[in-house]
């Protein structure tokens, strides 16, 4: 009977290994739960692209400012000269559209652009819209919006104007002016020196618009 016992194990035995064969099954099962769960979660989302211009708000100015990874820059909107421009931009930086974005070219003495999330200098948000016509000269510290020089093709590029180019070649008078630096702001031209400058690629961590005063009627 001891010999017996020992060969055939007991009923306490059999128990214990039917519920780690019970485990090891759950496991495996939660194991494919998992797998088929991952495979099955759609691929990240692409950066958003809008498919019309956005509602036109009220009339008033903005100021805009950058966090960059070279500090901050801060411009005042000018809707009074641009007012779809602005319209568009305030938009765009309220989706938080250009947050991450990075200066994809620039050009010491001439421009420093970004706003386009392929990175190619290329793309925008999905619409374009008319060009303004500029109202003042270029000239160092404005922003303004980039266009593929063609009729209505303002869209979600910008670039900030790096020299005084009024009359220059190289900036010919057909860019819309949506902003400047005020010429109190040490902090803002300190950083567009310093974007001016880098070695490395400077990016856009994160972009404000503060509403400045009451809406403007009749414009």
């Amino acid at each position: 009977m001891a010999r017996a016992a020992e060969c055939c194990p007991g009923p306490g035995a059999d128990g214990r290994k039917g519920a780690m064969r019970r485990a090891v099954m759950v496991g495996l099962a939660a194991l494919i739960v998992v797998v088929v769960a991952a495979c099955g979660e759609p691929e990240p989302e692409g950066p958003p692209v809008y498919d019309v211009y956005p509602p036109m708000e009220e009339l008033r100015g903005y100021s805009v400012s950058f966090a960059t990874s070279v500090g901050r820059i801060r411009f005042a909107m000018l809707p009074q000269e641009a007012r779809l421009a602005v319209n568009s931009f305030i938009f765009l930086i309220n989706e938080g559209y250009y947050d991450g974005l990075a200066f994809h070219r620039v050009v010491p003495g001439l421009l420093a652009e970004s706003g386009d999330v392929t990175g190619t200098g290329t793309g925008n948000a999905g619409y374009t819209f008319e060009i303004e016509p500029p109202q003042r000269p270029y000239a160092r510290g404005q922003i303004a919006l980039a266009n593929d020089g063609t009729p209505n093709s303002n869209g979600s590029r910008f670039f900030f104007i790096l020299g005084d180019l009024a009359g220059s070649a190289e900036a010919p008078h057909e860019y819309t002016i949506i902003g400047h630096i005020r010429e109190t702001d040490a902090v803002s031209q300190a950083t567009l020196d310093k974007i001016e400058a880098a070695e490395e690629e400077v990016t856009i961590r994160s972009t404000v618009a503060t509403p400045q005063g009451r809406p403007w009627t009749g414009a």
